[in-house]
């Protein structure tokens, strides 16, 4: 089982389509439970956003990247037996104003739709009023602000802002996703950052279903 988890992470490094679907059905097949394989996935993106990084990849290979987890998410869902699952509140997702990367976005909410989170996507460069209809209308709990750019910074501490002013932000809990970190997370006014999906399915769970805060640690 391990030596498929290892090949996975490799595979979706190199953006070898065709062994990442071949793999995935080996392990489910091996009764290797879904989230760990998309876990491998999600290791096997950040190596491609690394080598991005590095100018050894392009934006066509982050894109691509995007369109084989969004695959591999579309067979692990029709494999899926769907037994007791835990009803959470809506969480709204959006990446911020004046940014227009949703690859993490996309990832993190396909994660969490599988893990039985109702997630209302607002897609890129989204301006603060809208963050606040879709809070409104689904009464949602959790906003999670996502950018990839500095400008992004202004525009989370701006929707935030929105928040106070329209009586919302008592309520809500604000996570902020991307290129962040503690810095970035105090100037926004944000409650807590995240820098991988594992990390926010944790925050959400912890908020929606055990009604408690947790430590920051990464």
């Amino acid at each position: 089982m391990l030596k498929i988890q290892k090949m996975l992470v490799g595979a979706m490094a190199r953006l070898d389509e065709t062994m990442v679907m071949n793999l995935v059905k080996q392990g489910l097949q091996m009764g290797i439970n879904p989230y760990v394989l998309l876990e491998e996935i999600r290791i096997g993106t950040d190596r491609v956003g690394e080598l991005y990084s590095k100018g050894e990849y392009f934006l066509s290979d982050l894109i691509m990247a995007s369109e084989i987890f969004k695959d591999v998410l579309t067979l692990v869902n029709q494999d899926r037996v769907v037994t007791a699952v835990v009803s959470y509140p809506t969480v709204v997702f959006g990446t911020v104003e004046d940014d227009i990367h949703d690859i993490g976005k996309n990832i993190t909410t396909g994660i969490m739709r599988y893990n039985g989170f109702d997630i209302c996507d607002l897609g890129v460069d989204v301006p603060g009023p809208k963050f606040i209809e879709a809070i409104e209308q689904y009464n949602s709990r959790v906003v999670c602000l996502t950018g990839l750019i500095t400008e992004a910074f202004d525009s989370m501490k701006n929707t935030i802002a929105l928040l106070k002013e329209t009586g919302l932000r008592s309520r809500t809990t604000v996570i902020i996703g991307g290129l962040v970190n503690e810095s970035v997370k105090n100037y926004t006014g944000a409650d807590y950052w995240a820098t991988d999906c594992t990390k926010v399915n944790e925050l959400c769970r912890n908020i929606l279903v055990n009604n408690k805060r947790i430590m920051q640690s990464s």
